[in-house]
C-alpha cells in the first residue's frame, strides 16, 4: 500500500495532474477491503426471474456468463482511440473518454435529457457513424448480448495515469444498474466499491453492477488505456435469463 501511495507523490512532484485529495482518501479507505457479500445474499432471489432478480439485488455485481471476443473488440475500439474518436466525458474525471456504437450520435455520450430531448424524442438511438469501423463488435452484440433494444452502447476509456472520481449513479443500492464488458484490464488499473473494495475485473468479462454503490476508478498504468464497453437498453429474454444464470452461480459459489 505505501509504494502505491509513494507512486503518487512523485507524480505530483513530476506535476503530473493526480486525483483530488478526496479520492486518494476514498482509495485508502476501500480498495483493500475483503467484502463479506454473503450478508447481502437474499436466498429467495435464486428462484426468481433474472429481471425480478436485477430488480431486487443488493449484491455489488452479478457475473453474466456470455463469451467475449475481447481480442478482437480492444483492436477495434483501440483504432478509434488512437486516431481521436472518443469525447471527453464527464467533468469529475481525467483521461475519461467515450464514443457511442449505438446510440443518438457517435459523439453525444449523455443521456437524452443532456441534450434537451424527451418523451418519443429520448428513444431516437440508432447504430452510429463509428458501428461501421467495430464491425466484430457489433456482430458479437447481435449475436451474444441479444438486448431487446439497444439505447446507449459505448466505449469507455480510461487514458494511462486517469481517474474517475468517487461518484453514484443510481439513488438506491437495491437493483442493479447498467451492463459493463471489460475488453481489457491493464495491471494497476482497479475499479474501487465504497465498503466493498476492488471490483473484480479481467479482460472478456460480463457483469451486472450495482452503481448504487459509491464507486471510483484509477489507472496506475502508464502505458495502456482501459477499455470497457457499457450497455443501456432493453435486454431481452435471452439476457435475462444469462443474469439468473450467473446470479444463481455465483451465489452457489459463495457457499
Amino acid at each position: 500500500m505505501a509504494e502505491i501511495y509513494d507512486w503518487v507523490k512523485k507524480r505530483m512532484k513530476d506535476g503530473i495532474r493526480t486525483p483530488p485529495d478526496e479520492h486518494i482518501e476514498f482509495y485508502k479507505n476501500n480498495e483493500f477491503i475483503v467484502p463479506d457479500l454473503t450478508a447481502l445474499d437474499d436466498p429467495d432471489l435464486v428462484n426468481k426471474s433474472g429481471g425480478e432478480i436485477m430488480d431486487e439485488t443488493r449484491m455489488p455485481w452479478i457475473p453474466v456468463p456470455i463469451e467475449v471476443p475481447y481480442k478482437d473488440i480492444l483492436d477495434e475500439a483501440l483504432r478509434l482511440y488512437y486516431t481521436s474518436c472518443f469525447s471527453d466525458h464527464r467533468p469529475d474525471a481525467n483521461g475519461w473518454k467515450s464514443v457511442c456504437i449505438h446510440g443518438l450520435g457517435s459523439t453525444l455520450t449523455g443521456v437524452p435529457e443532456d441534450y434537451g430531448l424527451e418523451g418519443e424524442e429520448a428513444d431516437l438511438s440508432d447504430w452510429c457513424d463509428i458501428a461501421k469501423y467495430c464491425p466484430k463488435t457489433v456482430q458479437w452484440m447481435m449475436d451474444e448480448m441479444r438486448y431487446k433494444k439497444f439505447s446507449r452502447v459505448r466505449f469507455m476509456a480510461l487514458a494511462p495515469t486517469g481517474w474517475i472520481g468517487p461518484h453514484t449513479d443510481r439513488p438506491s443500492k437495491t437493483g442493479i444498474g447498467a451492463t459493463n464488458v471489460a475488453i481489457n484490464n491493464p495491471d494497476g488499473c482497479d475499479m474501487v466499491l465504497e465498503g466493498v473494495g476492488k471490483f473484480p475485473w479481467e479482460p472478456g468479462v460480463v457483469r451486472k453492477i450495482n452503481t448504487g454503490y459509491k464507486h471510483a476508478v484509477w489507472n496506475r498504468n502508464e502505458e495502456e488505456p482501459r477499455i470497457h464497453m457499457i450497455f443501456d437498453g432493453h435486454p431481452g429474454e435471452y439476457f435475462t435469463n444469462k443474469v439468473r444464470d450467473g446470479y444463481v452461480e455465483f451465489i452457489n459459489g459463495m457457499k
